[in-house]
This record gives structure tokens, sequence and C-alpha cells, in this order.
């Protein structure tokens, strides 16, 4: 049987997340007709909320911050008319919290030096070795191949970077931005991410936070434009293999037997998911093979919540703490338009603590995780000493990203696969930059536009 609306589709994209919707909503701009067939019954993939029945509140399945170097997430954002939902601060602001609560901020603005002047001015470390942290922005500068094969801590220590500047300054900013730990992780993405921080205009500094919840950000918006355009959206459509005619992709079938013609197909999906939807022969050539050589790692977010106010800044980096950054949730609302649920348990003040490359410890029972982050709470705010939450909640996405270790640049694939008109998305895909929001968009935006060419 096959079907699709009023007929067959110009492109089906594999997926609904960041990577899938930017896609599809390029397509359906350019004037194609597009289905996407998501197997979940929500689409968002690992960048998605909810609503929590017990307090109320919105609840983000993975805190995100944007930088406004994110050019290709923008665009979407101001695709689906969504792109007044990040709240941004006019550059870099990064706090970094000691245990007590002793604040040091790296500040930097928009110019042509990037952060350098705001190294300059770090209190966190003596004048000597702000300037020496100088050295990590000036190397990022240029891409450099040799540096996949070395590890972040590796490549800090060739540039003279002290034990202090590392656990001050470099390795928070390198375990966000790539998920992996300085030990670990490869050179080559921080110094990408740094690269796309500080060079990449005026505004790329800039950090920006959602408003609103991940889903109402861009997943709700994103789905009423592509339906707006005639797009076809179809949840619990799980894709059980891509169909081939000759030496081309010709369409997909859905579970349950329904067949989907096309003259191009996306897969916005990780890579396991994407290696089980391929015919075994096709799995098995090298292209596509070596991306199961990639491994995941992991997320953990606590949620607490208090009938007062705890953390008195928007976010912060927590250093020598179990949890390794804050955030501070009264500020995410519902967008305009949509009915807010009155708390349950009485807690309207909530706080997520994020721990990522969390492999090791993503098992821990709550209980543990709950009171590893209500100590650590109390350790860098003394001011909640005497607060109890009111509820609790822990979050372990266990395949938040891949992990960016030396050696996998080459198991990252390019858009364009060796089978014609079937293209690859992710944030995962061959970008040059890590495994971000901006890299599924970049990603995206790249399949539609090869896809389009048929």
């Amino acid at each position: 049987m096959t079907a699709c609306g009023g007929g067959s589709p110009d492109v089906v994209v594999v997926g609904g997340g960041f990577a899938g919707l930017a896609a599809a909503t390029a397509i359906a701009e350019a004037g194609a007709k597009v289905l996407l067939c998501e197997e979940r019954p929500h689409c968002g993939g690992r960048a998605r909320s909810w609503i929590d029945p017990d307090t109320g509140s919105i609840i983000d399945n993975g805190q995100h911050l944007f930088m406004g170097c994110y050019a290709e997430m923008l665009r979407f954002l101001e695709r689906i008319g969504a792109a007044d939902r990040l709240a941004w601060g006019r550059g870099l602001e990064v706090p970094y919290l000691d245990p007590g609560g002793r604040a040091t901020v790296l500040r930097a603005g928009a110019g042509r030096w990037g952060a350098l002047p705001g190294l300059l001015r770090f209190r966190g470390l003596p004048f000597g070795e702000r300037i020496a942290a100088g050295r990590v922005v000036l190397a990022a500068r240029r891409p450099d191949a040799e540096l996949d094969g070395l590890t972040v801590a590796a490549w800090l220590t060739r540039l003279e970077q002290s034990v202090e500047a590392r656990r001050r300054l470099w390795d928070p900013l390198a375990i966000a931005a790539l998920n992996e730990s300085p030990e670990k992780a490869a050179a080559s993405g921080f110094a990408a991410a740094l690269r796309h921080a500080f060079f990449s205009g005026p505004r790329g500094i800039a950090l920006g936070s959602p408003r609103v919840g991940l889903s109402d950000l861009y997943v709700e918006p994103g789905i009423q434009y592509l339906r707006s355009r005639g797009a076809e959206v179809r949840l619990r459509a799980p894709v059980q293999r891509l169909l081939e005619s000759g030496d081309r992709c010709s369409g997909v079938l859905l579970q349950g037997g329904t067949r989907v013609e096309a003259d191009a197909v996306i897969a916005a999906v990780p890579p396991k998911p994407l290696l089980e939807i391929l015919p075994p022969s096709l799995a098995a050539e090298p292209f596509f093979a070596r991306a199961g050589a990639l491994r995941d790692s992991a997320i953990l977010s606590v949620y607490l919540w208090f009938g007062a106010p705890v953390v008195d800044r928007p976010y912060a980096a927590l250093l020598g703490g179990f949890w390794q950054w804050v955030f501070e949730r009264d500020g995410v609302r519902p967008p305009p338009g949509a009915e807010a649920r009155p708390p349950v348990h009485g807690g309207t003040h909530a706080v997520t603590l994020v721990r990522s490359a969390a492999n090791a410890e993503v098992d821990r029972p709550k209980e543990t995780l709950v009171r590893l982050a209500l100590e650590e709470l109390r350790r860098y705010f003394p001011g909640a000493a005497r607060l109890n939450p009111r509820h609790e909640m822990v979050i372990k996405e266990k395949s938040a990203t891949v992990s960016l270790v030396p050696g996998t640049a080459a198991l990252r694939p390019p858009v364009v696969t060796p089978l014609d008109r079937f293209y690859l998305a992710g944030d995962w895909i061959g970008t040059g930059i890590p495994a971000t929001v901006e890299s599924a968009c970049v990603s995206g935006h790249a399949a539609a536009r090869a896809a389009m060419r048929h």
C-alpha cells in the first residue's frame, strides 16, 4: 500500500528533532511537498519539553544555552516565527561559582578580538595566566587537522595552561561544549567551538536562553509552519526500512506495510536508528558501517522545586562540584496564549543541576542524585541551607550526544551518501563543529538543499 495525504511527497524526512524540523521547514519554504515521519507520539527528540503534572512547571529533557554564532539555528527559528522566544545577553557572561557562593564572572563583548579582552579582565586567574589563556583562543583561530588526534587535556597542556586555568576556566567550557571529559574529548571539537563562538562576527559570542520550554521554542511552531504550507507530519510512524530502486533511494516502508514513494529521503536520526532502517547490504558499506563505531555520552539533570527563590542568577558553572552547572528556571513561561497550570505541591521556584559526560554516573539511583544535588546547592548557595525541596525530578538522557573522542571525526559522515537521493542530518553528522543544536540545523539545511536539487 502506498499512502501520503494527497499523493506522494517530494521528500520524506525521517525524525522530528532540530535537524529533521530544520530540513522539513526549509523544503516546505521552497514550495516542495514534504512528509515528516516521527516514530514517537511527539517531535523534539533529545530536545523537547513537557508539563510536569505535579508542579505545572515546564520541563526540558536537556538544559540548553544557545549562542549568537548559531546562525543556522537562528535562521530556522526565524523561518518558523520563533526567534523572539530566546532571551539574549549583550555578550558572553559566564559566572563561575566557588563553594560558599563566591562568583567570578568571565565577560566578553563583541569586538574584533573576540574573547581576548574578556580573558585579560577575568579575575578568576592571576594576570600572567590570563595572558597565557589567550594562547588557546589564538590557537583555535585556524583549523588544525592534527587536533583530532589530541585530547582537550593534551592540547591545553601543549598550550601551557596551568592546572588552575583548566579547573577555573577551560574544563567547564569544554565539558559543556562537548559533553565529554577533557581527558577523553578530541581537541578538534573544542577548538572548533571556540573558533565558532569567538570569530564568527559581533553577535557570535552572545549567550541566549529560551523564555519558553524547548517544545514551545521550536517543535510546535515548526509543526504549525509545516502544516500551514501543506506538509504532512505523521507521529507514531516508525520507518521500518529504506526503499531502493536501482541505484537510488525511492522512499520508505513504514511499520504496518505502508510504502511511501518519494523523490528523496532525509534520515535525521542518530547512528543506531539509521543503521536499523538501512537494507543490510547498505548498512554493511563502510560509509554507513563506521557510524556504528560512534558511542553515546550521557547527561544527568535534577530538578528541585522550592517555596522561595534559591539561585540568584540565570545560570552558573559550579567549580569543583559533582554537578557542573546550575540553572534557575523561574523565567521559563508558557508562550503567549498558552494556559499556565497552577502548581500542585506549592513549589514554584525551580532550579536544575546538570552533569554532562555522565556515563559513569547515569545508573545511580534517583535518591542518590537528588541528595547530591541538594547538598551541592546548599554548598554553593548558603542561603538555601534552611530550605527543603517540595518536589524533585531526575532526568537521565543516556544518549544525549555522541562522544567525540580522538579519531571520531573520520566516523562522522557527510550529508550526501553513496545512495543517490538519500541524505543524512543530525548533530552527529560531519559539520565541522561539535554535536550541538547548531550542528543539527547546519546538517538539516544542507540536506534540504541537496534533496531539493532533485
